[in-house]
C-alpha cells in the first residue's frame, strides 16, 4: 500500500509495462508448441539471522542523537522459479520477496521483493532469419536498504548494471526496475548486426533516518540504445564496433524541476570464448552534456574455471552512469571486482568477493570523490538435497569527500541463512 502511494504519479505506466512484460513471460512460459515443450516450477524458502553494526548505513552523526545504530535481523522469506522450454522460446523467471524483523527497532520492519527472468527467442526468429537472436530481459526491485555493487560468481541471473556505480546512499525505501530488448542480425556468415534498448527506472521515497543538509536522491529515468556491427574472427574470437547513447532524466525524489543528461559512447570490442574462460574488453570514448566533458571510457570482465571446482571472475571497468544520490546527472564509475568460489568437497564450497568503487563527480571530478570498499566471505554447505546452510560476513567502507557533504561510515553484516530448493 505505501509502495502504491509513493509511486501514484507513475503508477499507470509502470503497471502498463509490468503487465506488458507478463504477459510475454507467460505467453513465452505456457505456450505448448508442437513437438517438445518442458514446464518446471521450483519453489524455494529461506530463514535467516544476522547481526548488523549499521542499519542506517550512515554515520551517527547523521542520525538524531541516541538512535541506535546496530542491531538483529531475522529474515523469513520465499521464491518461485518458473523455467520454460519448447521448440520456439525459453523462458526462465524467478519472483520472490522476505519480510525482516528487527530485535530493537521493531519501527523499521521491512519487506523485500524481486523479480528477474528472461524470454529468450533465438528459436523462433531463427525460424525466419537463420542465425538471428531476441531475448528480453526483466529485473524488479523494492527495498529499504541500499542495494549494494558486489556480485556473486555462480549468478543464476545476470542483473542489470545501470545504476551499478559502487555509490550507496543512506536508508531509504528504493524501487527499481529495468527491462531490455537484445538482438542480432546475421549479414553474412562471420558477420552481425547487434542492438539492443534498455529502460531503467529509479524511484526513491523519504529518507528512514531523518533528514540531512544537503543529502538528496534522485529519481531517475534512463533510455539507453545501442548498435554496430560484429564480426567473427575464428569459432571463439569476435570483434565489434560500438555505439551506445543514454538519454536521461531526473528529478530530486522530495519533487523539483526535471533535468536531462544524454551520455555518448563509441568503443570497440574484442570477445574471446571457451569452455573453460571467457574474456570481453571494450574500450573507447564517452561524451557527457551538459558537462561538456570527454574522457576515456571501458571494460574488462574475465571469468575462468582454471579446474572444475573453482570459478574466479574479474571486472575492471571506467563509465559514465546515472548519478543518484548526492548529486545528479552523470558520474564516473571507476570499478574494480574480484570473485572467487571453490568447492572443498562435494557438499563445501567457500565464496569470497571484493569490489572497490570510486565515483568521480562533476564538475570537479578529481575533488568530489565517493569511495566504496565491500569484501566479503561466506560457505556455504549442503546439509541435504535440498537445503543449504550459509554462513556469511561482509564488511563495507565508505568514504565521501568534497561537495557540501564528507563523511566515512564502516559497516559489518554476519549472519546465518537457510535455504530450502525443492527442485
Amino acid at each position: 500500500m505505501i509502495l502504491l502511494l509513493w509511486c501514484r504519479r507513475y503508477g499507470e505506466i509502470r503497471w502498463s509495462l509490468g503487465l506488458t512484460f507478463i504477459t510475454v513471460l507467460v505467453y513465452g512460459a505456457f505456450r505448448v508448441a508442437s513437438g517438445h515443450a518442458e514446464t518446471t516450477i521450483i519453489p524455494s524458502a529461506n530463514v535467516a539471522g544476522r547481526f548488523d553494526s549499521n542499519i542506517w548505513n550512515r554515520p551517527a552523526a547523521f542520525l538524531p542523537q541516541g538512535t541506535r545504530l546496530d542491531d538483529f535481523v531475522t529474515t523469513v522469506g520465499g521464491a518461485a522459479e518458473l523455467v520454460h522450454d519448447s521448440r520456439d522460446f525459453e523462458t526462465k523467471l524467478k519472483v520472490g520477496g522476505d519480510f525482516n524483523a528487527y530485535v530493537e527497532n521493531t519501527g523499521l520492519n521491512f519487506f523485500n521483493a524481486h523479480l528477474n527472468g528472461y524470454v529468450s527467442l533465438d528459436r523462433w526468429v531463427d525460424q525466419y532469419v537463420r542465425g538471428a537472436r531476441l531475448r528480453v530481459t526483466e529485473h524488479f526491485r523494492y527495498t529499504p536498504e541500499s542495494p549494494g555493487f558486489l556480485t556473486g560468481v555462480r549468478q543464476t541471473f545476470v542483473e542489470s548494471d545501470v545504476f551499478s556505480t559502487g555509490i550507496q546512499g543512506f536508508r531509504a525505501n528504493t524501487f527499481i526496475n529495468t527491462t531490455s530488448i537484445n538482438g542480432s542480425y546475421p549479414v553474412s556468415r562471420d558477420l552481425a548486426l547487434e542492438g539492443g534498448y534498455t529502460f531503467a527506472l529509479r524511484r526513491v521515497g523519504r529518507f528512514q533516518g531523518g533528514d540531512v543538509p544537503g543529502v538528496s536522491f534522485f529519481d531517475t529515468n534512463s533510455h539507453t540504445w545501442f548498435g554496430g556491427p560484429r564480426y567473427r574472427l575464428t569459432r571463439n574470437d569476435s570483434i565489434a564496433a560500438v555505439y551506445r547513447q543514454s538519454f536521461i532524466l531526473q528529478s530530486r525524489s522530495e519533487g523539483g524541476r526535471s533535468f536531462s543528461t544524454t551520455l555518448v559512447t563509441l568503443a570497440g570490442n574484442y570477445t574471446k570464448e571457451f569452455q573453460e574462460w571467457g574474456l570481453s574488453v571494450e574500450g573507447g570514448m564517452t561524451f557527457i552534456e551538459p558537462a561538456g566533458r570527454s574522457f576515456p571510457s571501458g571494460r574488462i570482465t574475465a571469468t575462468t574455471q582454471p579446474e572444475r571446482d573453482t570459478v574466479l571472475r574479474v571486472i575492471l571497468s571506467r563509465e559514465a552512469r546515472p548519478s543518484f544520490f548526492l548529486q545528479g546527472g552523470a558520474v564516473i564509475s571507476n570499478l574494480a571486482q574480484v570473485g572467487i568460489s571453490h568447492r572443498i568437497y562435494e557438499r563445501l564450497t567457500l565464496d569470497g568477493s571484493a569490489a572497490y568503487g570510486l565515483g568521480q563527480f562533476f564538475p570537479n571530478t578529481s575533488d568530489s570523490t565517493f569511495q566504496n570498499f565491500t569484501g566479503s566471505v561466506g560457505l556455504s554447505y549442503k546439509l541435504t538435497r535440498n537445503v543449504t546452510g550459509d554462513i556469511t560476513y561482509r564488511y563495507t567502507n565508505i568514504n565521501r569527500s568534497g561537495g557540501t557533504v564528507d563523511y566515512i561510515v564502516s559497516r559489518h553484516v554476519a549472519g546465518f541463512f537457510l535455504t530450502a530448493e525443492w527442485k
